[in-house]
């Protein structure tokens, strides 16, 4: 029997990493599934908010022409104790591509999830206006300010429902699609992170000091040869130097080049992201558990995450479009 080709679409929060989805929607629609349904936290009820209204194309080419001064004037700082940024010129400047409109008048059933401050509560939108329900979800506690909403003030869903496999609708004969960017990969970090140490504690570089002392062990009275001697030990001391440092800037590289992280990077901004990010890897983890997605598609928390990053969209959806190109591969195969 041929399956089915309506998709349940699941966006998890994850910060610049979901600009993914939008790769991931393109590649669903070229293969022939329809998307049905959406429901998406954070940075997933943007992508996935955007796509429902019909403005993922008008989006998208916003987004890949975002360069680093255009992002930097997206940036509202504020002097709130509590939050860096306002978050009204991002959503101000992406209504302008995709207007506004009312949920419940969307082409496909979309919901959106938001997280209560203070009771913790699950708040989920499926109706009101769109970015309401996107701004809400998208406020990165700490980066955005919480949003007034009735008696609730709300932060990113990803405190309670990072993939929100509970809100997306169902219309009984579709497949469940889920694309989560918070993967961890534990065992990759643990041992490029040894790798490193190691070759710290194996670094043989000579410094001024053993280097004099080794010219010294040399005794001649000839000014010719005390220089032939400075000379030798000096080049011998150089190359094995520049190995030591080669071995090493070798093994950085390819930890940076797999987006690894490293203990002397550590800012306010890094230890914050990362801890949320710890957390939304465990909720995320246990939901695709009890869920069991029919296609599950994942991205490394670890490949994009700092603020800059929100101006490599275009290189992000690509991943996105390949991540998913083998996910359904799978399962079609």
């Amino acid at each position: 029997m041929e399956k089915t080709r309506d998709v349940a679409l699941v966006l998890s929060s994850g910060g610049p990493r979901g600009f993914a989805y939008i790769g991931a929607i393109e590649e669903l629609e070229s293969r022939g599934y329809n998307i049905t349904s959406v429901a998406g936290c954070s940075i997933g009820s943007l992508v996935g908010g955007v796509y429902a209204a019909g403005g993922l194309e008008d989006f998208k080419r916003w987004l890949f022409n975002l360069n680093n001064a255009r992002l930097m004037s997206l940036l509202d700082v504020s002097l709130s104790k509590s939050y860096l940024m306002k978050g009204d010129k991002v959503i101000a400047a992406i209504k302008k591509v995709v207007p506004d409109v009312n949920i419940e008048n969307l082409r496909i059933p979309y919901a959106a999830v938001a997280t209560d401050l203070y009771t913790g509560e699950e708040v989920v939108f499926r109706e009101g206006k769109l970015f309401d329900a996107i701004r809400a979800s998208i406020s990165i506690p700490s980066l955005f300010r919480p949003v007034e909403y009735g008696r609730h003030k709300l932060i990113d869903g990803g405190a309670v429902n990072t993939a929100p496999f509970s809100i997306v609708h169902r219309n009984g004969h579709d497949i469940l699609v889920a694309f989560d960017v918070n993967r961890l990969d534990s065992k990759k970090i643990a041992d490029n992170l040894q790798q490193l140490e190691r070759l710290r504690q194996d670094d043989d570089r000579v410094n001024l000091g053993e280097l004099i002392g080794e010219i010294k062990k040399h005794k001649t009275d000839s000014l010719l040869d005390f220089v032939k001697i400075v000379g030798d030990q000096t080049i011998r001391a150089f190359e094995k130097n520049r190995e030591a440092e080669d071995r090493l800037k070798t093994a950085t590289g390819l930890a940076e080049q797999e987006k690894m992280p490293f203990a002397e990077d550590d800012n306010y901004y890094s230890v914050l992201s990362r801890t949320f990010s710890l957390m939304l890897r465990t909720i995320s983890g246990l939901q695709i558990q009890m869920y069991k997605p029919d296609v599950l598609v994942t991205m490394s928390f670890d490949a994009y995450g700092s603020i800059g990053d929100y101006a490599r969209g275009e290189e992000i959806s690509e991943i996105g479009r390949k991540l998913m190109s083998e996910a359904l591969d799978k399962y079609e195969g």
